[in-house]
């Protein structure tokens, strides 16, 4: 198969042109009419003045235009600087500015938000709106219908294809520029690593402005299959797209399979076309696992480990699913990982180390911030995000925390993950976040914040002798409070920065 993003596309054109592509509420399109129209995009933004190296800012919700918009990027040479949409608007305003965004293509939703910002982001010279087309804008399927199908222009495996920003949990925002060679790489071997086949049809309900999703629905892409894509990642609507469109594969984030395997949805659907299912982001909880493993007894479950600079780096097969419980799986084909001290040395198999990797990373380089990107790489070229993990005896990884987040109190190193694993084997609990808080006799003291489900009950008590049964002592923690609402992620994580923050500067606001 080809190995540039643009050639790819271009093949099935000719080879599969009656291949259906894309499927969105916006329409279904073949492979010959998604040629088409990225063709006469990139044609015409090319006559608006889009040059290579250009960015491109993406401020939409999922659908079709989203993935065209990759395949005009990698045409022209250009970058895509996908967007947060639920950022406010200062955090859009730093990113759209700090990458020199040239073009800006905006949902009609975000038409206001856009307006007000507008003269703040000087370096923005074209704003391209997707419906609604407010005067002051150029109308996206108006530049389509006046392009033309010349294939003058060809993508560049040397330029920057991606710059997606780091959500910025150690000060501002990092932006990873990644080029179309290491991108177009990337795709060749997820699609390799997972089967990923021409007559296969993939779901995307997770957000595009993360690098994930877009990765794997460009692989699909990559094979000449369909990518079915929604904005709505409700259990209804998955279990009806599945069913509808007889799915074969989706990545959902662990959030997102939980309320699936939780709900009466799953039980009433026939998802027996699913063959793959993908999770990451985070480990699975134990009896989230569990549950998928049950219903969707057919379909191989995969976890992985990665991260924008990094692209995949670790793979949990569905056969070691129960025999490696939390494990994010071995080091996948390209990719070599260590776990370092603090003196930059090897750790031995069972400790805890930092965690390094080398090889098909996707990294260039952090923009205009060369002391970010020294910092992330080590002497000898590997790559480290913070995380923490250590290695079994058969060489399987296992994620056990962020660097940052790690508590020392006592003395000892203790890592929220493993308590926060014990605390959700209680039933009572939905969600849990676990902190260390400044403590005048141990250095740090262990907090856990909970939102219990929806009608449990359990009270502070309960849920410290849950963890005196499994956990060391000085793991338990010393308070645990409630609450009605965590913070989240865009991607189903608990932000534990917002919640130690609390804790931090204003332990008064805490909800009980």
């Amino acid at each position: 198969m080809p190995t540039r993003l643009d050639d790819s596309l271009r093949w099935s054109a000719r080879y599969r042109p009656q291949n259906v592509a894309t499927i969105s509420a916006g329409g279904t399109f073949t492979y010959a009419q998604l040629w088409s129209r990225v063709l006469r995009l990139a044609n015409s933004l090319q006559t608006q003045g889009l040059r290579r190296g250009d960015r491109i800012a993406l401020l939409m919700q999922n659908g079709h235009r989203y993935l065209e918009l990759y395949h005009t990027a990698a045409l022209l040479g250009a970058a895509i600087v996908p967007l947060n949409y639920r950022c406010i608007g200062t955090e859009i305003e730093y990113i759209v500015s700090h990458c020199g965004a040239d073009a800006l293509v905006f949902d009609p939703d975000y038409a206001d938000l856009i307006a007000e910002m507008r003269s703040r982001i000087p370096s923005v010279k074209r704003f391209v709106s997707v419906g609604g087309e407010p005067a002051d804008c150029l109308s996206y399927e108006n530049l389509i219908e006046a392009g033309t199908e010349s294939e003058a222009i060809g993508g560049d495996l040397s330029a920057t294809f991606l710059q997606g920003y780091t959500s910025g949990t150690t000060g501002a925002p990092k932006g990873c520029v990644v080029r179309h060679g290491e991108f177009s790489d990337c795709l060749n071997n997820v699609a390799t690593l997972y089967g990923v086949e021409a007559l296969d049809i993939e779901l995307v309900v997770a957000p595009l402005f993360h690098e994930a999703p877009t990765i794997f629905a460009l692989a699909q892409h990559m094979r000449g299959g369909s990518v079915v894509v929604s904005a709505d990642c409700t259990p209804a609507n998955i279990c009806e797209q599945t069913e509808r469109h007889r799915v074969t594969w989706a990545f959902l984030v662990p959030t997102m399979w939980a309320s699936l395997a939780r709900s009466a949805d799953i039980k009433r659907a026939d998802l027996s076309s699913l063959r793959i299912l993908l999770s990451g982001g985070s480990p699975l909880l134990t009896q989230t696992k569990e549950l998928l493993l049950d219903k969707l007894p057919t379909a191989g479950l995969h976890e992985f480990y990665g991260g924008t600079e990094l692209g995949l780096v670790t793979n949990l097969e569905p056969h070691d699913q129960r025999r490696k419980v939390r494990s994010v799986g071995r080091p996948v084909p390209g990719r070599f990982v260590e776990l370092r001290n603090e003196e930059g040395q090897t750790v031995a198999q069972g400790e805890v180390g930092e965690i390094y990797v080398s090889g098909d990373i996707l990294l260039k380089e952090y923009f205009n911030n060369p002391d970010a990107t020294a910092a992330a790489r080590g002497p000898d070229g590997y790559l480290t995000l913070g995380d923490m993990g250590r290695f079994d005896e058969e060489g399987y990884l296992y994620i056990v925390d962020r660097k940052k987040d790690m508590i020392i109190s006592g003395g000892e190193n203790i890592f929220p993950n493993d308590i926060e694993d014990i605390l959700y084997r209680h039933p009572a609990v939905q969600l849990a976040a676990v902190i260390g808080v400044p403590d005048s006799s141990w250095g740090e003291m262990v907090v856990a914040a909970v939102k219990l489900n929806e009608g449990s009950v359990a009270s502070e008590q309960e849920l410290i002798a849950h963890c005196k049964s499994w956990l060391s002592s000085f793991k338990v923690p010393k308070k645990i409070d409630f609450y009605r609402e965590l913070p989240m992620s865009s991607f189903g994580k608990v932000l534990r920065r917002e919640v130690r923050r609390s804790y931090w500067t204003a332990a008064n606001q805490i909800l009980v």
